[in-house]
């Protein structure tokens, strides 16, 4: 099974003997071996889990992963895991290193525009404009490994990022009870159109598994080299995911909009943006979605119908999480060592790859791309 997700109000996870109970009141919703569970996830404040269950979980070194209804990562709970302090030590030191931290990072984004790259020509389809478009993205690719400073590089990569956002409309195919999903731009907060999303649902989702993957390696999440290092903000997890959005997220979120599985139907139109300050006073509603927390300052319309975020409804959220893990559980070949694989055992491998360039300055991080 891998993950376990509990998503509804009032739902609770039980242990009995070696086994994981998952109950609403006296309902029984699911009954599971506790050896086929790797982590679970808790969304809302009306998803819970017993203290007993707890002190088992913490002892097989389950994580448990706490998300607040909107997806923001709340915290999380395991056994004892690691006791690297080395190479905490060494990773915190490498920041300080200009070469060190651009040898790295440029493989990140390097990795990410080639990964891109890869989906745009598998859903492109012959289509008359992707042979041009292939070509500016092999030439994006080569600016971003000539890039002299960190600012240029992430410059290269918003630059990368827009035009491959761009590209993605047009491989979007119109929902089959709409003309349009409204998808103009990669809009964060708030997600303005069902495309965003979905996307930001998946990031949440490859997130938490790629903080799960720097926990079990002895990384420490917050601490990387391309993102910006700054309070609440996990940049190894991040730096490590961005090579896997087009492979996981973004190829999820095609298969989703374009089979079609899911149409405008499956999305409602959320409350109006209010402020973080005014969220802190309300109660954690049930949970509509898997977003990140909205920024301080509102947008510019805030309050009016274009500025409302969209929420995928509880009926169409499992379905998504059900591709998702389908998806990291893909069995593929790694091309390092050979063997074949799940997706989430790479990123497992990945955050070890990074382990070992932290410790060994003669070796270099190469990202998982794929042809």
């Amino acid at each position: 099974m891998g993950t376990l997700y509990v998503t509804e109000m009032g739902v609770q996870v039980h242990k009995e003997g070696q086994r994981l109970l998952v109950k609403r009141g006296s309902e029984l919703l699911q009954d599971i071996p506790m050896i086929k569970v790797d982590r679970i996830i808790l969304m809302g404040k009306g998803a819970s889990i017993t203290t007993p269950t707890l002190y088992a979980l913490a002892d097989r070194k389950i994580g448990i992963y706490y998300l607040s209804s909107h997806g923001k990562f709340v915290m999380r709970t395991v056994g004892q895991e690691h006791n690297h302090s080395r190479l905490r030590q060494a990773q915190t030191r490498a920041t300080d290193d200009p070469a060190r931290c651009m040898q790295i990072a440029q493989a990140i984004v390097s990795g990410k525009v080639n990964n891109q790259r890869v989906l745009v020509q598998r859903h492109a389809e012959g289509a008359a404009w992707a042979r041009e478009a292939l070509t500016q993205m092999d030439s994006m690719r080569r600016q971003v490994e000539t890039s002299q400073s960190l600012d240029e590089l992430r410059g290269r990569e918003g630059l990368a990022a827009k035009g491959y956002f761009h590209l993605m409309r047009q491989i979007l195919r119109p929902p089959s009870d709409g003309r349009s999903w409204g998808f103009e731009r990669r809009a964060y907060y708030p997600p303005t159109d069902p495309v965003n999303a979905l996307l930001s649902f998946a990031y949440t989702l490859l997130l938490n598994d790629l903080i799960a993957a720097c926990q079990v390696t002895g990384l420490d999440p917050d601490i990387g080299f391309f993102h910006v290092i700054d309070y609440n903000k996990p940049a190894m997890a991040l730096d490590l995911e961005e090579e896997f959005r087009p492979l996981i997220a973004d190829s999820i979120v095609l298969s989703a909009l374009n089979r079609p599985i899911f149409g405008l139907r499956d999305f409602e139109i959320g409350q109006p943006w209010k402020s973080k300050e005014e969220q802190d006073e309300e109660p954690d509603p049930a949970a509509k979605s898997i977003l990140p927390v909205r920024p301080a300052a509102p947008p510019p319309d805030a309050g009016s119908e274009q500025s409302r975020p969209i929420y995928l409804k509880e009926s169409a959220r499992k379905r998504f999480i059900e591709m998702y893990e389908a998806r990291v559980n893909e069995q593929i070949v790694y091309p390092p060592s050979g063997e074949q694989t799940s997706y989430r055992r790479i990123f497992e491998l990945q955050a070890y790859a990074m382990a070992r360039a932290i410790l060994g300055p003669e070796q270099r991080y190469t990202a998982f791309t794929v042809r």
